[in-house]
């Protein structure tokens, strides 16, 4: 166990190079614009300056004498009334190297150490193959890494000391996710990490980083998306199809009313070649893609039950946010084989709902009516004090998706020129809702 001099010695060294692991400094050449300065006063030691506090006071003292004349601080004294007595430990380019060869003796880890480890696991994956958007978000990375920035990654220099290893591992586990490694999550982290229960224990990381790396969701926060991974095939649960109607599934030997499932039918993913099958040959006209689950069983209950969807040729689907790859190639497939069938979707009037009709829009490959939550709607609920106020991030994204519609070889279809509308209304009136405000 280290003594009282030692336990200084330890204290004072740290705290100068984690403010300067913290500071503008970090990683630059000397000189610098301002030493990073550590003083030794009653607000930065309030137990040595505290009336039982002279032994720790005295500790202090020595050790910042002994580490000036190691060469690893610079000193500063009183003067006045105090003369003489040292009043500040001050680090500089010249005595940098020293600081953290003596930090070493007692287990300090560089930064840079760290740094550098990440920059050779991003040179890595860049030569990965993969898709457009992450060689971009990679390729930014490393450039911004030169400069000692971790903004691509949304933490702090403090954070990701902390926590190295899980950054690097949710980044490993991003770009393996972008290249389309997909299954059961713990399938899939066995496969990246040679242990299955790594990918759930960095799961919000990998979030985070894919909603900063896949120009889809930009603007979205992770509370938007909490299963996000899905959408990149992930599983942690079987895939259901959430639906409400009428059509005949034949599944084997034996047959299925939809309509006898009440309020609705979870169907096992494995059904959705029978279900494709009924909805194909069945009365479907239209199919109503709904993105909340209160919304989609009141819409259920609005419209007379199963039954009662199936009286006007309607099947109303769950998609509980971002809609999983099952469920995706399934409304794909009808579209393809039933082009007859009408389309529309009912989400949040928000850059979340907005994103979330744009995949299934993009997937489908035919117009997906916004239903409800139009901007009109969206005018008089702001108007009757039933809305949320926008962040800048959401602006930043319901932009960047205008310029996607904008550009997109779909721009002049009417679906598109509502969500424009739409993103048009959102961002004049700074307010946004979700759509149980209906």
């Amino acid at each position: 166990m280290p003594g009282p001099g030692t336990a200084a010695r330890q204290n004072l060294l740290c705290r100068l190079l984690d403010k300067y692991e913290r500071g503008a400094a970090f990683g630059r050449p000397g000189p610098w614009r301002q030493d990073v300065i550590v003083r030794l006063d009653a607000r930065q030691f309030p137990e040595a300056f505290a009336p039982e506090g002279r032994e720790a006071l005295a500790d202090l003292r020595a050790a910042g004498e002994e580490l000036g004349r190691e060469g690893a601080v610079r000193l500063v004294r009183h003067r006045g009334y105090a003369a003489g007595l040292l009043h500040e430990v001050r680090l500089g380019p010249d005595e940098l190297a020293r600081a953290y060869e003596l930090a070493a003796a007692f287990g300090f880890r560089p930064l840079g150490d760290d740094f550098r480890d990440l920059a050779t696991l991003v040179t890595a994956l860049c030569v990965e193959p993969g898709p457009e958007w992450m060689a971009a978000y990679l390729g930014d990375l490393a450039a911004r890494l030169a400069s000692a920035d971790l903004s691509p990654l949304g933490v702090q220099r403090e954070r990701f000391k902390r926590e190295r290893r899980d950054v690097q591992d949710a980044l490993t586990a991003a770009a393996a996710l972008a290249r389309g490694l997909a299954g059961w999550e713990r399938v899939v982290s066995e496969r990246i990490f040679g242990d299955s229960k790594r990918l759930a224990a960095v799961r919000p990381l990998v979030v985070d980083i894919l909603l900063r790396a896949d120009p889809r969701w930009e603007g979205l926060s992770r509370d938007d998306a909490p299963d996000l991974l899905e959408v990149y095939g992930v599983r942690r649960k079987p895939a259901l199809l959430r639906c409400a109607g009428r059509a005949t599934l034949k599944v084997g030997a034996r047959v299925y009313e939809l309509e006898d499932f009440v309020p609705a039918a979870h169907l096992p993913g494995a059904w959705a070649g029978a279900w494709i099958d009924a909805v194909a040959v069945g009365p479907t006209r239209r199919m109503t893609s709904i993105e909340n689950e209160t919304a989609f069983l009141a819409y259920v209950e609005e419209a007379g039950g199963p039954a009662g969807l199936g009286e006007r040729d309607e099947i109303a689907v769950y998609t509980a946010g971002f809609p999983d790859p099952t469920l995706l190639d399934a409304l794909a497939t009808i579209a393809a084989r039933k082009p007859s069938v009408e389309f529309r979707h009912w989400g949040d009037a928000d850059l979340g709902g907005l994103r979330i009709w744009w995949l299934i829009r993009t997937r489908l490959g035919c117009p997906v009516a916004l239903y409800r939550t139009r901007a009109e709607w969206l005018e008089a609920t702001v108007a009757r004090g039933g809305a949320q106020a926008l962040e800048d991030g959401e602006r930043a994204g319901l932009a960047r998706l205008r310029r996607q519609l904008e550009a997109s070889l779909w721009a002049g279809a009417a679906d598109l020129g509502d969500a424009v509308e739409l993103i048009a209304m959102l961002v004049r009136l700074g307010r946004k809702a979700e759509q149980e405000r209906w």
